[in-house]
């Protein structure tokens, strides 16, 4: 089943209250082994990628990230202002790598956002496009339509022919699952728009004004026809996050066996909200043992129905990955 992925770590979970952990001075960096769904494992063989952040910081108080495949080859450096892998904060240029050894992606970041320049590489080390972000709107999110927030100055197909130079041009994409085709303008959508999803299961039209979307018209494979005026809509909790946020601190029931032995940490469980707005596939990330990711599975199924989330006026399925931090320290006063 298809599904988008959307991460929202910035929504803690705060249970009790968080403890800072402050690491040993001797220890000069810290090395986590990351697996494919991003939980952690303490085998490096079952890894996808390994996380290295240096505790020591530079000028500008940030640390240095490096992360390698596992035939060692660098993946992705950077700078974060947190010295934790488990909640990044970007900041800087931040370069990632094909596993070739290739450049894939360099982008600037802002406050852990995306910001100025942004530029994609093929495999074969051609240059793909040149984004420009301003005012560190857009977040890293893969589930955001990318043109909302940036202009696209400069893009080529894999061959290195040129479709957009100076943000001017027709853009046409196709790969194996969906198409689409239209004009750029000053780095900007404009005029109609068309294209296919889902292998052409799927077509829909957009008209463009200076970037900003304002009809489209998709068709499924059904013949039914939606309408729209963006083209990505997240899934919303009701009341928002926020309410999620405090219905799981009122109703987790901390494991009789997780107090006793005073776990504390941060659980990662990951869900899909359906078409239908429930959750559904729960799994765990992260998991501190003593039963505590089986209450916070326990507690994410009580939880309201969601508004699903949508793509070209059609509802589809996206994955969360909710952050629970626990902590057995008594509260202060």
């Amino acid at each position: 089943m298809h599904y988008y992925r959307l991460n929202i770590h910035k929504c803690i979970i705060f249970l009790l209250f968080t403890a800072l952990v402050i690491p040993s001075k001797a220890q000069e960096t810290i090395v986590s082994y990351i697996k494919k769904n991003r939980g952690f494992t303490a085998i490096k063989d079952s890894a996808a990628y390994t996380n290295i952040i240096r505790l020591s910081t530079n000028e500008l108080g940030l640390h240095e990230l490096n992360e390698y495949y596992p035939n060692g080859n660098l993946k992705r450096h950077g700078w974060t202002k947190v010295a934790d892998p488990r909640r990044l904060y970007l900041e800087g240029i931040i370069e990632s790598y094909h596993n070739n050894g290739n450049l894939a992606v360099s982008a600037g970041y802002k406050h852990n956002k995306l910001s100025d320049t942004l530029k994609r590489y093929y495999e074969n080390g051609l240059l793909k496009e040149i984004r420009f972000f301003s005012g560190s709107e857009a977040s890293p999110n893969e589930f955001l339509f990318q043109d909302q927030h940036s202009r696209l100055i400069y893009y080529a197909d894999s061959t290195g022919r040129q479709q957009i130079v100076n943000g001017n041009g027709k853009f046409e994409f196709k790969d194996s699952i969906n198409s689409e085709k239209g004009q750029y303008i000053d780095g900007l959508r404009q005029g109609h728009w068309e294209g296919t999803l889902k292998k052409g299961k799927n077509k829909f039209e957009e008209w463009y004004e200076k970037g900003i979307l304002s009809k489209g018209t998709s068709t499924d494979s059904m013949g039914n026809v939606h309408h729209y005026t963006q083209r990505d809509v997240q899934p919303e909790y009701p009341g928002g996050i926020k309410n999620l946020m405090i219905f799981i601190a009122q109703n987790y029931k901390y494991p009789k066996e997780a107090l006793n032995a005073k776990v504390s940490g941060q659980l990662l469980i990951s869900f899909v909200i359906e078409k239908n707005g429930l959750a559904n596939e729960f799994e765990v990330i992260n998991d501190l043992g003593y039963g505590t990711a089986a209450s916070g599975i326990a507690v994410l199924k009580k939880a309201e129905k969601w508004t699903p989330g949508y793509q070209y006026g059609m509802p589809v399925r996206v994955q969360y990955s909710i952050p629970i931090r626990l902590n057995t320290a008594p509260a202060p006063n």
